[in-house]
């Protein structure tokens, strides 16, 4: 306990790779009376809005070009959000994977509340919505609830990938 602040900042500086941008950093924090850090200063938050509306503008146009293509446009908009998610992972360098998980879930949703009510027979699409639901939790897995776990699975997987093979591009070779 005798180490002061800046010591323990200079080991982890030195014990941190270079280049590792999935360690958190570690704020200036003001010391209270006794010495101590305060907790909250300590990282940053895992959730940022102006990366969310990114994330989901980004993921939005990846499922309405994924879902451009005719005759299996229902199924190639989820790889079309995948790729978008991929794009993310290639182009960010923190970790957002909440901000993904969150934009993927709503992109998705939105997308198949829009597909159900605007394929040409929405009394049938708003029957099957009042039947069966929008909430994914409930008595059972509901329709929507399946496209939203879908899209939010699939955008983070596809941000975990492509984080994962910029990491493998951008570091050094020993």
């Amino acid at each position: 306990m005798s180490k002061s602040l800046e010591e323990l900042q200079e080991l982890a500086e030195r014990d941190t790779p270079a280049g590792d941008d999935d360690s958190a950093a570690v704020e200036e924090a003001p010391a209270a009376s006794d010495g101590s850090v305060s907790g909250s200063r300590l990282g940053r938050s895992p959730f940022s809005a102006r990366g969310f509306l990114l994330t989901v503008l980004a993921l939005v146009t990846g499922l309405v070009v994924g879902s451009a293509i005719p005759l299996v446009g229902s199924i190639t908009r989820y790889a079309g959000l995948f790729a978008a998610a991929f794009a993310l992972g290639l182009a960010r360098s923190r970790r957002a994977y909440l901000e993904t998980a969150m934009g993927g879930a709503i992109a998705a949703g939105g997308a198949f509340l829009l597909g159900t009510l605007t394929n040409g027979s929405a009394l049938m699409g708003a029957n099957l919505l009042a039947e069966y639901g929008v909430s994914p939790a409930g008595a059972g897995t509901t329709l929507a609830g399946v496209g939203v776990s879908v899209g939010a699975l699939l955008s983070v997987a596809g941000l975990y990938f492509g984080r994962d093979l910029r990491r493998g591009l951008t570091q050094d070779i020993e």
